[in-house]
């Protein structure tokens, strides 16, 4: 991954693990990539997070406020991170913008363990008239929602930096 970069954080449904993935451009490709950046407790995530956005500057940091997640939100924003916080019906276009790209060969990932997996066991369920990931399973999913949150973000900062994109 090279140049811009978004991140995303989402935690467990039982709260033992948070996950923090970056989505950008390949180097010179037309591909997004996720990368899971971080995978442990979430005693850590507030300050890997802070930590992470003053190293990089990401064009957009997402948490999604109706999630396990959204008690980041308070700590984070105290850190100093910008948050973008999606609504119901923002994760459920994130989900099929997300299924868009893996179908179409628009989407890499580094085949890390805790990502592979949540991908290997995903199941979808109803949302805002849409679909969006069950986060309610055996195997882990904060890291493919967190993947799904950062390609949402990202390309939603690809639309704003692209003048023709613009509505007059």
């Amino acid at each position: 991954m090279s140049g811009e970069v978004a991140f995303a954080a989402e935690l467990s449904e039982d709260r033992l693990h948070a996950a923090i993935v970056a989505a950008g451009r390949e180097k010179d490709g037309p591909r997004l990539i996720v990368d899971l950046v971080w995978y442990d407790h979430p005693r850590g995530v507030v300050g890997r997070l802070a930590a992470l956005a003053e190293k990089h500057d990401p064009v957009a940091t997402v948490v999604d406020p109706m999630s396990q997640a959204g008690t980041l939100i308070r700590p984070l924003s105290d850190a100093g991170v910008w948050l973008t916080k999606p609504q119901a019906h923002d994760a459920a276009i994130a989900h099929g913008e997300f299924l868009d790209l893996v179908n179409d060969g628009r989407l890499a990932h580094l085949d890390q363990p805790p990502l592979t997996a949540a991908v290997r066991a995903a199941q979808q369920r109803r949302l805002a008239g849409a679909q969006a990931w069950e986060r309610r399973l055996l195997v882990d999913q904060s890291p493919l929602v967190a993947a799904t949150l950062a390609c949402w973000v990202f390309r939603r900062w690809e639309e704003m930096a692209t003048p023709s994109t613009w509505a007059i």
